[in-house]
C-alpha cells in the first residue's frame, strides 16, 4: 500500500474518531453548534472516502487513457473545495440562521471534549499536509486543508462555549474570521485544480529548474521550447532541444541522459518527451592551446597557459572573431584537464586543434562526448596550422569540417579517421 493511500485511510479513521467525540459532546451539552459540527465531521468521512477512491482510480492503468487517470485526483480535489465552502455555510447557518436555543449545559466537560478534537485535528492536518507535499498528491493536500477548516470551526464552537460560560456572545465575530479562512482555502484548492485540468503550465520555479538541468550539459546547444504540465500529483515535460551531436544514436543517448536527470532532480515527473535537432551553424568555434609565447601550440592540455578561441566561417574559412584567454584552471591541483575541457565546451567549442595526441585521456573523452571535433597537426606554429585549415575550408564546399584534409581528424574517444 502506497504512502498516499495509507494517509487517506488514516484520514477516514481520524474523522470517524472526531464524529464520535463531537456526537458525545452534543448529547451531553445539547448544543446546536456542536451537533452541526458533528454532522460536518460526518461529511468529512464521506469526503475522505471519495479521496481514497480518487487515489485508487488515478493509479489504475487504463488502455483508453494513455496518459493515465492522474487528473481524477484533481477532480476529487475540486469536489473537496466545494465541501469546504459548504463547511463555511454550515458555520454561518449555525451562528446566524439557526433559531436561538437554551444555553448549553455541562460547559466545562463540553469545552474539554471540543479542545480534544481541536488538538487531534491540528496534529493530523499537519501530518496529512506534509504527506501530501511529500507525495505530491493534490487530493491529500486538499483534504488536509479541509481538516484544517474543521479545526477552525471547532474553535468557533469553543469560543461560543467560553462566551456562554462568562456571559458574553462572541459567536458572530469569530464566525466571520473563520469563514474568511475557509473561503480562502476553498478558492485556492478550486483554482489549483482548474489550472491542472486545463493543462496550465508548471510554476515558474519548476520551469526554471528544468532549464538549469538541461543547460548544465555542455552538449546542449540551446532550448527551443519547454512545455510542462501537471496531472494529479505527476508532471509531464516536453522539450525541444538543439544538440551538439551529428549522429542520431548519440542524440538519442543524450536525450535519455537528460530525461533521467530531470526525473532524478525534479520530484514526481512521470514522463519527459524530448525532440532534438543537431546544431547547424555557419560559424565554427575553434580552440588552440598555446604556450607562454602565445604563438607556439602547447603540447599540454590542462597546463597550457593560454587558449586561443576563434570563430571561423565554415564556408570560406574567414576568421570573424579571435580571442586569447588565460587558462582559468592552470593552478588547480586536481582534474585540471577535465575542468578545462568542460570550460571549452561551455565556450561553444566545435573544433580543438592540437599537435599532441591526447588519446585515451580524460579531457579528450570529455571533448568527444561533448560533440567537439579534434584535429591533429604536425605544425607547432599556431598561425601556420590555422592557415592550413583555412585553406582547406576555402577550397571545399561549405558546411563540414570533413573538408579539412591536411590534418588528422579524430572523433569522440579519439578514434582516428584518416591520415594527412
Amino acid at each position: 500500500m502506497e504512502s498516499s493511500e495509507k494517509t487517506a485511510w488514516l484520514s477516514i479513521l481520524t474523522n470517524l474518531l472526531l464524529v464520535g467525540i463531537k456526537t458525545a459532546v452534543a448529547l451531553i451539552s445539547g448544543s446546536l453548534a456542536v451537533t452541526a459540527d458533528a454532522i460536518h465531521s460526518l461529511s468529512d468521512v464521506i469526503s475522505s472516502s471519495i479521496i481514497l477512491i480518487g487515489i485508487k482510480i488515478s493509479e489504475r492503468p487504463a488502455r483508453g487513457f494513455p496518459y493515465g487517470l492522474y487528473k481524477v485526483e484533481n477532480m476529487v480535489a475540486m469536489a473537496t473545495s466545494v465541501m469546504i465552502l459548504f463547511a463555511g455555510y454550515e458555520i454561518i447557518k449555525a451562528v446566524f440562521i439557526a433559531p436561538s436555543l437554551a444555553l448549553p449545559t455541562q460547559i466545562p466537560l463540553s469545552m474539554a471534549g471540543i479542545g480534544a478534537t481541536i488538538l487531534i485535528t491540528w496534529l493530523f492536518s499537519r501530518y496529512e499536509l506534509n504527506k501530501g507535499r511529500e507525495t505530491g498528491s493534490p487530493s491529500l493536500i486538499a483534504d488536509a486543508r479541509h481538516i484544517w477548516t474543521d479545526m477552525l470551526s471547532s474553535m468557533v464552537i469553543l469560543i461560543a462555549l467560553l462566551g456562554s460560560a462568562i456571559g458574553f456572545s462572541l459567536d458572530k465575530y469569530a464566525a466571520i474570521i473563520v469563514v474568511l479562512f475557509i473561503a480562502r482555502s476553498a478558492v485556492t484548492i478550486f483554482l489549483d485544480s482548474v489550472r491542472v485540468l486545463l493543462d496550465a503550465s508548471l510554476d515558474h520555479n519548476s520551469l526554471t529548474r528544468i532549464r538549469e538541468i538541461v543547460l548544465a550539459d555542455p552538449r546542449v546547444a540551446g532550448i527551443n521550447g519547454i512545455w510542462a504540465r501537471n496531472a494529479g500529483r505527476y508532471k509531464f515535460v516536453e522539450l525541444d532541444l538543439t544538440l551538439r551531436v551529428k549522429e542520431l544514436e548519440k542524440g538519442h543517448r543524450l536525450s535519455e541522459e537528460i530525461e533521467n536527470r530531470v526525473k532524478m532532480e525534479l520530484a514526481q515527473v512521470d514522463r519527459v518527451l524530448i525532440h532534438f535537432q543537431p546544431l547547424q551553424r555557419g560559424l565554427l568555434t575553434l580552440g588552440i592551446p598555446l604556450a607562454e609565447d602565445r604563438v607556439t601550440i602547447s603540447e599540454h592540455f590542462g597546463e597550457a597557459p593560454f587558449f586561443r578561441i576563434l570563430r571561423v566561417q565554415r564556408a570560406e574559412g574567414e576568421i570573424v572573431e579571435d580571442n586569447l584567454l588565460k587558462n582559468p584552471y592552470l593552478h588547480e591541483e586536481k582534474a585540471k584537464g577535465i575542468k578545462v575541457a568542460k570550460w571549452l565546451l561551455e565556450n561553444g567549442l566545435d573544433v580543438f586543434l592540437s599537435n599532441h595526441d591526447h588519446s585515451g585521456k580524460g579531457p579528450g573523452f570529455v571533448l568527444g562526448n561533448g560533440g567537439a571535433e579534434i584535429l591533429l597537426t604536425k605544425e607547432s606554429n599556431a598561425e601556420k596550422a590555422l592557415a592550413m585549415m583555412q585553406s582547406d575550408l576555402g577550397q571545399q564546399l561549405p558546411g563540414d569540417i570533413d573538408s579539412v584534409k591536411s590534418m588528422k581528424r579524430m572523433q569522440p574517444g579519439f578514434i582516428k579517421r584518416g591520415e594527412e
